[in-house]
């Protein structure tokens, strides 16, 4: 009788843990703003609310640059709310005159998208905020540094992640859109 007395109350308090970390996931959409002044959940709004008046079409892409000189930018495109294509470039930076040089590159259209293993994800813009929400401003607070920005004219997302605390280099892991555009 007694072990299951404490069984329950173990299992009640893992319970009320585990609530307890969602409630801190969820402030989180809230509390945390970049720059800009927008928490995750006033931007997702506003993507929401753009995205209805100016369709569900459009490029990004993402940017990876070392503190070594060696980077990719990954270009996704979006129509009708489903990537259609996706272009790859890796570079190095040469040392002698800052210039990137292109040492990789792929493009893929719908029907071999997702078949080479470097490069960002094949993301729609709604992916990215379900990822950011669900996968990096959920980390514990004590050990990570959380990051969020939005873009000051609108408000829509541009840099979702963390850092673990103490990391030195390359340490980032996230979501980091350098260039947004739409298509008609």
């Amino acid at each position: 009788m007694q072990v299951n007395r404490l069984l329950l109350l173990l299992l009640t308090v893992s319970i009320m843990a585990c609530k307890k970390d969602e409630f801190a996931g969820l402030s989180t959409l809230t509390e945390l703003k970049g720059e800009s002044g927008v928490s995750y959940q006033e931007s997702l709004a506003q993507w929401n609310e753009i995205k209805r008046v100016k369709g569900n079409s459009y490029v990004y892409q993402t940017t990876m640059v070392s503190w070594t000189g060696f980077g990719s930018t990954t270009e996704l495109k979006v129509e009708e709310g489903r990537v259609t294509a996706r272009v790859y470039q890796e570079f190095k930076t040469n040392q002698t005159n800052g210039q990137r040089e292109i040492t990789d590159t792929y493009a893929e259209t719908k029907a071999d998208l997702g078949s080479h293993p470097k490069g960002a994800s094949p993301l729609t813009i709604d992916d990215l905020y379900r990822s950011c929400a669900g996968e990096y401003l959920i980390v514990n607070k004590e050990t990570n540094t959380l990051y969020f920005e939005t873009e000051k004219m609108n408000g829509v997302l541009t840099l979702c992640g963390f850092v673990p605390v103490g990391c030195m280099d390359d340490c980032f892991r996230g979501i980091s859109i350098s260039s947004f555009e739409w298509i008609d």
